[in-house]
């Protein structure tokens, strides 16, 4: 496996990462919830669990947005089409991209092999 770690923008890092927390809260307390009342129908239906099924529906379109928005502009053009997938570790601004595949890739540098 090969990597390579690119530096992105510290607001958009910070930024992903609170999303990421978020998303993470509301689907915690979702699934409270339905654990807590598995059988309950009207607790289901409440108002209150209704927003935070809407909440994390939104947070999740956010945080789809950032990461497509983030992989648009930093992940290298010399990458599409082949088998990767990237990271931001947590209060960082540095993107660890892991390529799966073997092939030469012509133009990609700071590669650390593995």
């Amino acid at each position: 496996m090969k990597k390579i770690i690119i530096n992105i923008d510290k607001e958009k890092a910070l930024y992903l990462e609170r999303i990421n927390y978020e998303l993470g809260f509301v689907k915690d307390v979702i699934q409270r919830i339905i654990e807590s009342h598995p059988n309950d129908p009207d607790v289901i239906n409440a108002p209150a669990f209704k927003a935070y099924q809407k909440q994390g529906s939104e947070l999740q379109a956010e945080y789809s947005m950032a990461t497509s928005e983030i992989e648009k502009q930093y992940i290298p053009e010399v990458l599409k089409g082949h088998k990767y997938n990237w990271s931001i570790p947590l209060d960082s601004n540095e993107m660890i991209v892991n390529i799966f595949c073997n092939c030469e890739i012509e133009g990609l540098e700071g590669v650390i092999e593995e």
